[in-house]
């Protein structure tokens, strides 16, 4: 008996033993930043794969800019002009001088914003946005949370210093996710250098670079101690998007990096110096080095055929949305993923192509590893006229309802086909007895009368 507990106790013991070793083992595998706040997210599903402090209310900067964009993207033409106010001149910090009377277009100033994190840009894109600052503040704010951020208030558009202009780490990660997907925003903030020709006030050229040194940073004054080496901070997989300082803030910047078609988005707050660099590298090197980024379904893939009620086609194909990937720890097993199709209820004609009837849900095992949407393939018309009485999808039970009332039709029209059959047959009959025995002569016996006569008198 003791033995028995003695063994029992030492399994026990062993199995903690190897449960914190697992827990131990996947920590040592996480990043270490020296920023005291960061995140990294898969940008195709949002999944966040590292975070530290990612939901803390930090200052932004001039990270700020990206949520500028994207409302100028979403809310104006790249050709638009702009004339500068009067007051826009008078923009403090980074900037590019604009004059008052002086004409840019949307897209000039876009770049000014996104590449030199020109403030004076800032305001007179928000102005031509929303009439002032304040408005435009209040569409920023809007527009964050639409788009998932929880602990962001946004006061102006370009990042400088305010106590309440705050963000968090994953917030400017979601906002900086859909800011990608806009059409120009990702070539602008890959832009390295960019001119701004002369104006009608301005005979010089703006030449503007970058501050984000992940684009064009090398030489000797431009290197980081990375794993031990010195390395250039240019980064071939890093491709935008946007950097931000303060005081208050210190060095923050959102990066976007890509690799084998596959984007990751990495958040760092309030690093030192060329450690923002340092931060966020070591975050995006730890993603794609330890995760797997795989399609779990493409996009418009066949999953099942439904009925439908009240269309001139019984069933109706139901196909996948859009395309699910995922980002899985290389170390863990999905071979057996699976998927769980729910169906709304009543599916009823008129059906659009690409409405939405469902959603699939994939697993695996326990672990939901995402949903997609399920939209019809084809459009179904609704039943009109006589075709509205004969039923395009039916139960046992009112198959043989339906069998029995085709039966019924077909013997009444039988019926009605016999009765004009044996009708007409009598009638000539009739007509042709009254000729034998009056001739052409009616003897003023009328027709009527000579029935019932022929009837009284056989």
């Amino acid at each position: 008996m003791k033995k028995s507990c003695f063994l029992l106790l030492v399994n026990i013991l062993l199995c903690i033993n190897s449960f914190f070793a697992t827990i131990a083992y996947a920590d040592s595998n996480l990043p270490d930043i020296t920023a005291p706040s960061g995140v990294l997210i898969d940008a195709a599903t949002g999944d966040v794969l590292y975070e530290k402090n990612a939901h803390e209310k930090m200052y932004p900067a001039s990270t700020t800019k990206v949520m500028t964009a994207i409302l100028v993207l979403e809310n104006a033409n790249l050709d638009d002009t702009i004339v500068i106010d009067k007051d826009t001149p008078f923009t403090t910090g980074s900037r590019i001088y604009v004059m008052e009377g002086e004409i840019f277009t949307v897209e000039q100033l876009l770049y000014a914003l996104l590449v030199d994190s020109a403030n004076d840009a800032a305001v007179a894109l928000a102005k031509h946005i929303s009439g002032s600052v304040e408005a435009f503040a209040a569409l920023m704010n809007k527009r964050a949370k639409e788009l998932g951020a929880q602990n962001t208030n946004f006061v102006n558009p370009n990042g400088l210093p305010n106590n309440a202009h705050v963000s968090s780490a994953y917030d400017l990660a979601v906002i900086a996710k859909h800011a990608m997907t806009l059409p120009h925003f990702s070539d602008i903030v890959n832009t390295a250098r960019y001119e701004i020709p002369p104006t009608n006030t301005q005979e010089e050229t703006r030449y503007l670079r970058n501050s984000n040194r992940f684009l064009w940073g090398t030489g000797g004054n431009n290197l980081i101690n990375y794993r031990g080496q010195r390395v250039p901070i240019k980064y071939d997989l890093i491709d935008g998007i946007k950097t931000g300082y303060t005081a208050l803030a210190q060095q923050c910047l959102i990066a976007s990096a890509s690799k084998e078609g596959h984007r990751l988005i990495s958040v760092v707050l309030k690093a030192q110096s060329t450690n923002i660099y340092l931060d966020t590298r070591t975050l995006v090197d730890y993603g794609y080095e330890n995760y797997d980024f795989k399609k779990i379904v493409d996009a418009h893939e066949y999953i099942e055929t439904v009925p439908v009620r009240g269309g001139i086609e019984k069933n109706v194909k139901v196909i996948t949305d859009h395309s699910l990937y995922k980002a899985i720890l290389k170390d863990d097993d999905i071979s057996l993923i699976t998927h769980e199709a729910i169906i709304k209820d009543a599916i009823e004609a008129p059906i659009e192509k690409g409405q939405i009837i469902g959603k699939a849900i994939y697993r695996s095992e326990d672990r939901i590893l995402g949903e997609v949407n399920l939209i019809a393939a084809d459009s179904i018309a609704k039943k009109e006229g006589i075709y509205s009485a004969i039923p395009s999808t039916y139960s046992k039970s009112n198959f043989f309802l339906y069998f029995a009332g085709i039966v019924l039709l077909t013997y009444i029209l039988w019926r009605t086909l016999v009765t004009i059959n044996r009708t007409r047959k009598r009638k000539s009959r009739y007509a042709y007895n009254r000729k034998k025995k009056y001739g052409n002569s009616r003897r003023g016996i009328s027709d009527t009368n000579l029935f019932f006569h022929n009837k009284r008198n056989p």
